[in-house]
């Protein structure tokens, strides 16, 4: 089914759109973060008890090991793969009125999220250089549009 044929896409998005979804994205994935960080705790408060796990966290050791970090990063990549191949566009992005299509103007493919997610990272910790990019670019492409071959698009409000 093509994604774009019920909404009419005024072009790429502009980054001030894209920052302000950012940031409303960035909330609901620290959200999850403090979630999946108290199931976390609750596990290691079975597995430690109450006073060898203050103990430990006392002395500075860390709680979390490499599961941990394992599973708090598949959790948030599959928030951005759930909204992003589903309905095209996160929460925050619904919000700013902006979707994510394939060149196609398709929901995006599970390996094109992995490549958004993967572009994205470098992208924004590099002062968000990858969206800034999108200024410069013929089609108004960031890093992660580019090398992922999908389109932020900038959809009005219906009238």
């Amino acid at each position: 089914m093509t994604a774009e044929r019920n909404n009419k896409a005024v072009g790429p998005a502009p980054v001030w759109r894209r920052f302000a979804a950012i940031l409303y994205d960035s909330f609901l994935v620290l959200a999850i973060m403090f979630l999946v960080g108290f199931i976390n705790l609750g596990i290691q408060m079975q597995i430690y008890g109450s006073e060898e796990l203050k103990a430990m966290t006392e002395s500075g050791q860390s709680v979390g090991g490499p599961a941990f970090y394992i599973v708090l990063f598949l959790t948030i990549f599959s928030f951005f793969a759930f909204f992003w191949s589903r309905r095209g566009q996160t929460l925050g992005m619904q919000a700013w009125k902006l979707r994510i299509l394939s060149e196609e103007g398709n929901y995006i493919t599970l390996q094109q999220c992995l490549v958004r997610w993967f572009i994205a990272i470098p992208s924004l910790l590099l002062g968000g250089l990858g969206i800034f990019w999108s200024l410069w670019d013929k089609e108004g492409c960031s890093w992660q549009d580019r090398l992922s071959g999908t389109r932020t698009l900038y959809i009005p409000a219906k009238k």
